[in-house]
């Protein structure tokens, strides 16, 4: 049963998450070309996704007050997965960041903060349908959590090495819009039937 809770939390961040790692590879690559300005960058991604599993955690808590709250939570991830497959909402937000980051010109490795700032803003703004996913996961058993979490952040882990260490493979990649809303829809009938 462990082992259900941390691999679903692991494959929810990396279908959640995979639109999310492409955005912010091209902002990793206009800001630094070392592996000290991408390991900052990456600590700010990973504060705010701290920050986004305890907003989901908070978020399942109030549907799970609901009555029918696989059905609302499969309707908010079925929602997400159309949003992200048009393009609605969502692009946006990455849009506006990437404008800001590049108006950025250079910074130095010694603005470490700078970078785990600007790593921050960047996947808060990307983060934020991420929430939603990530809160179908925590709508049952309480004991589970802890291994969610762990499974969740095994998926950051990834993630933040393939930005780190595979940027430039990975920028060339276009399916990414399908992948995920393949991913999400598949997720959302999960929710519907209870397995996740």
């Amino acid at each position: 049963m462990i082992l259900k809770y941390i691999v679903s939390g692991f494959l929810v961040k990396l279908i959640a998450g995979f639109d999310d790692t492409l955005t912010r590879i091209p902002i990793v690559a206009s800001l630094t070309n070392t592996k000290k300005g991408r390991f900052a960058f990456a600590i700010g991604i990973f504060l705010a996704i701290c920050l986004a599993v305890v907003i989901s955690f908070l978020f399942a808590s109030v549907i799970k007050s609901l009555p029918y709250f696989r059905y609302i939570s499969a309707t908010l991830i079925f929602l997400l997965a159309i949003s992200i497959y048009f393009n609605i909402f969502i692009e946006e937000p990455k849009k506006q960041i990437e404008k800001k980051v590049k108006k950025i010109k250079e910074i130095s490795t010694e603005r470490i903060l700078k970078l785990i700032a600007i790593g921050f803003l960047a996947a808060l703004a990307t983060l934020i349908d991420d929430t939603i996913a990530y809160s179908s996961l925590f709508l049952g058993n309480l004991v589970a959590v802890p291994y969610i979490v762990i499974g969740l952040f095994l998926g950051v882990f990834l993630q933040i090495a393939a930005i780190i260490y595979f940027s430039e493979k990975i920028t060339r990649f276009k399916y990414k819009k399908e992948v995920t809303t393949v991913g999400l829809l598949a997720l959302c009938v999960l929710v519907l039937f209870g397995i996740i």
